[in-house]
């Protein structure tokens, strides 16, 4: 679901989200949480219990 998507420390239920590949470059990289947006969006989502809610 979504949470899985912007939370490297939750799994998809079919693969992990730690690492992402970007488009253009080789390899892989460490996943950010929110997709690198923490600062901007965290204060959306304020349950810092990310592990289960949001």
């Amino acid at each position: 679901g979504f949470y899985s998507n912007v939370n490297p420390d939750v799994n998809h239920p079919r693969w992990s989200q730690a690492t992402e590949r970007r488009i253009g470059e080789l390899g892989r990289r460490e996943t950010l949480m929110f997709n690198g947006y923490e600062e901007q969006v965290a204060h959306m989502y304020p349950d810092p219990d990310y592990d289960t809610h949001l």
